[in-house]
């Protein structure tokens, strides 16, 4: 697909969270415009590409962007493995503490680390599933003996205790509409985790210390955004946990990536206001 394509496969759209027109730009990456609604302050990519090429380069792992090929397949990462497992163990422990069994949905689960941390942490005949639209990402997880399902979400599939979306936020044009199917998929008085980071919360692109992904990320929420997000859907939220990210290694990493010229934006270490947002929601009765 050449970018010609891309550029006719794209629309403007109103605010995704509050439906607001009126933005202002904030910024730009590899031809993309993010821009900041001037009512509730999200950031979203506008205009969007079609949900049809949304689809395909979601289910390749790949966007064509000026002639080349973006691949945004990434790979798997062990080491996210214990960090998750150690997450969420404090942040679920009563959970792990009931030695129920329970039913857990793991949606985007990429290569499978996240489904990985949860099978060493649920009780004994526990049911663990990852959904995830990639093809190849869904063949890497089995191979590591997950049970990994390849497609979206949809209604009704499953009767979960909790279901977890871990950096899938960004990917999720309609987050109102996706949390109507997740809820679709929940006992009462399920749970959901969600992790994402709080851009919007940032006033300037200079505070955050890395690349936006464009155009595989659409949409970059803060605190408040979230918070409406699942109490507009019918959740509480529980618990909020924040991680920050600018160490001196990211700082590293970023250095590299600039060199390799990615459109990076390098920053101080321990200076940037951008956190990891871990979030527990409970579905209201």
């Amino acid at each position: 697909m050449n970018t010609e394509v891309i550029f006719s496969n794209r629309e403007a759209i109103n605010c995704p969270c509050c439906g607001t027109s009126a933005n202002t730009p904030w910024s730009n990456e590899l031809g993309f415009t993010v821009v900041r609604c001037m009512q509730c302050r999200l950031l979203y990519v506008n205009p969007i590409l079609k949900p049809s090429y949304i689809d395909a380069a979601v289910r390749e792992g790949a966007h064509s962007i000026e002639g080349r090929k973006l691949d945004v397949r990434s790979r798997r990462i062990p080491r996210k493995i214990h960090r998750y497992q150690t997450e969420l163990k404090g942040m679920f422990s009563d959970l792990w503490q009931s030695g129920k069994a329970i039913c857990w949905v793991d949606v985007g689960a990429g290569y499978g680390e996240t489904l990985e941390a949860v099978r060493g942490l649920a009780p004994l005949g526990s049911s663990i599933v990852g959904v995830e639209p990639m093809q190849y990402k869904a063949e890497m997880a089995r191979k590591q003996g997950l049970e990994v399902q390849n497609s979206y979400l949809e209604p009704n599939i499953f009767k979960a205790d909790v279901i977890s979306m871990v950096d899938i936020f960004s990917h999720i044009p309609n987050f109102h509409s996706f949390l109507q199917i997740v809820i679709k998929n929940l006992k009462p008085g399920g749970e959901i985790f969600l992790e994402t980071g709080n851009l919007a919360d940032l006033s300037l692109r200079r505070e955050f210390p890395n690349e936006l992904g464009l155009p595989d990320h659409l949409v970059f929420a803060g605190e408040s955004q979230l918070r409406r997000y699942l109490i507009e859907a019918g959740f509480d939220v529980i618990q909020i946990k924040k991680q920050r990210i600018d160490g001196f290694l990211s700082s590293f990493k970023s250095i590299v990536k600039k060199l390799l010229g990615r459109p990076v934006v390098l920053g101080v270490p321990y200076s940037s206001h951008y956190r990891q947002l871990l979030i527990r929601a409970r579905l209201r009765s």
